[in-house]
């Protein structure tokens, strides 16, 4: 099974190199594709550069920079890699986001020279964000300074206080010359003080996270069609499974509206009814109780174990890129699965890795901050740990896909008492504790299906 790793660090600092240096030593570029980059470096006057690999874009060749997300393929001993070889500049953060969403792993390169970068710490803060655990730090360019120890110890001491502030533990710092080809497939001699393992054998190291196949059933509805045509009154509910597999016969609920059923068929265009639906299949199902559901609900198994919930209120972390800040008082669009709902920032909790500010009043463009946000109806979901599909979420400004983030907790249970009484419907006479009820019956009717 291959493993998704993304690899990021500050522009500059050695990214494209380390992946050349990767492709070219496991012997993963199409035959005579080396050779030919070499015999154009030279045709050009230009000094060959492992990098030159990878820059395929016109406008990253003519700027020197990495624009998107490219996506590489390479197989060591062990197994096969697809590696995103992310973009280092701040304004391509974006590009950055997008391609570490899909990352089981990361590699995190660090210029010696220049040492840890404000960018560094952002991609830190972005590991972070998105809950990558495996997390190789490689410390570059160390023959520019003669494979100086102290310098690379400095450099781990001073990161590593820095990620353990976000939560996040490297299984590794490896100190390289991605360009020399030191401790990337192979010890190098120049440095005898490093007893660690190499880059390709610590990406070994890694493990495959859980199959979404292997997870609970989950499934978003897209929507629903129902056909008219020669007697065929059939309902449809129709989108992609994200994580686990289901078969006819089996009971089904919907959330967040609680509404459960069975179902009948699983259907697919043109081709008759399948045995079984799993993980990355764009499906239709028949139930065989007629129910009404919208789009946005999501479909689980009733007598499974599911960390999807229904909620209005959740704790999560954000990484803003809007031009306008996120701030309070105002209404945004939150888009999870299929679901659409208006959302609004109730609180600011902290701004990753910047303790030093002291005004939490809102996320400005690039800031990454743990935030909580308040729905304006329940919605499915899931913490981003248990179901990646079910708690990533984008945040749309107008008509701005301006920031994202993922789902830590669900908070719809734990309403403060401040914010139960900010609700209209309390009259403070009579039976109190009817109206309590009656009044967390209205605003959380998923807790009372």
């Amino acid at each position: 099974m291959a493993m998704n790793i993304v690899i990021t660090g500050h522009v500059d600092h050695g990214k494209s190199t380390l992946v050349g240096r990767l492709l070219a030593d496991t012997h993963s570029l199409p035959e005579g594709k080396l050779q030919q980059v070499k015999d154009l470096c030279g045709k050009k006057g230009r000094v060959f550069e492992y990098a030159f690999l990878l820059d395929a874009l016109e406008d990253e060749q003519k700027q020197g920079i990495t624009i998107d997300s490219a996506r590489i393929f390479f197989k060591s001993p062990v197994r096969e890699y697809i590696i995103i070889d992310a973009p280092g500049h701040i304004e391509f953060l974006r590009n950055m986001l997008s391609g570490a969403s899909r990352a089981e792993a990361a590699v995190l390169v660090i210029d010696a020279v220049e040492g840890v970068a404000e960018n560094s710490k952002r991609h830190g803060l972005l590991l972070s964000l998105l809950g990558i655990s495996q997390v190789l730090v490689a410390v570059n360019k160390l023959d520019a300074l003669n494979y100086d120890q102290k310098v690379f110890e400095t450099i781990r001491t001073e990161y590593s206080r820095y990620l353990d502030g976000l939560n996040v533990k490297p299984l590794a710092f490896v100190p390289v010359s991605a360009r020399e080809g030191k401790n990337i497939t192979e010890k190098a001699d120049e440095m005898p003080w490093y007893q660690g393992k190499t880059v390709l054998e610590i990406l070994d190291s890694f493990t495959n996270l859980v199959s979404r196949e292997d997870l609970f059933f989950a499934m978003p509805v897209q929507d629903v069609y129902r056909f008219s045509n020669d007697n065929d009154d059939r309902r449809i509910y129709a989108g992609t499974v994200v994580s686990g597999e289901i078969r006819p016969g089996e009971p089904v609920t919907f959330l967040p509206s609680g509404k459960e059923a069975r179902i009948h068929n699983i259907e697919v265009w043109n081709a008759p009814p399948k045995l079984s639906a799993r993980a990355g299949e764009a499906v239709g199902f028949t139930l065989t109780e007629e129910i009404y559901v919208k789009p946005g609900e999501v479909m689980v198994k009733s007598i499974e174990k599911t960390a999807v919930e229904a909620s209005d209120r959740l704790r999560a972390n954000v990484i803003w890129l809007g031009f306008h800040p996120l701030t309070f008082g105002k209404t945004y669009l939150l888009k999870l699965g299929c679901a659409r709902v208006e959302a609004r920032l109730e609180k600011i909790e902290s701004f990753l890795g910047d303790e030093d500010r002291e005004e939490y009043s809102e996320l400005r463009r690039h800031d990454c901050g743990g935030v909580v946000l308040s729905l304006s109806r329940p919605i499915a979901v899931s913490s981003f740990y248990d179901n990646a599909d079910l708690g990533r979420f984008v945040i749309v400004d107008g008509y701005d896909a301006a920031g994202g983030g993922i789902v830590l907790e669900n908070l719809s249970a734990k309403k403060s008492w401040e914010s139960l009484n900010s609700f209209e419907g309390i009259s403070g006479g009579g039976d109190f504790e009817e109206e309590l009820f009656a009044l967390l019956k209205k605003h959380f009717p998923h807790r009372f299906a």
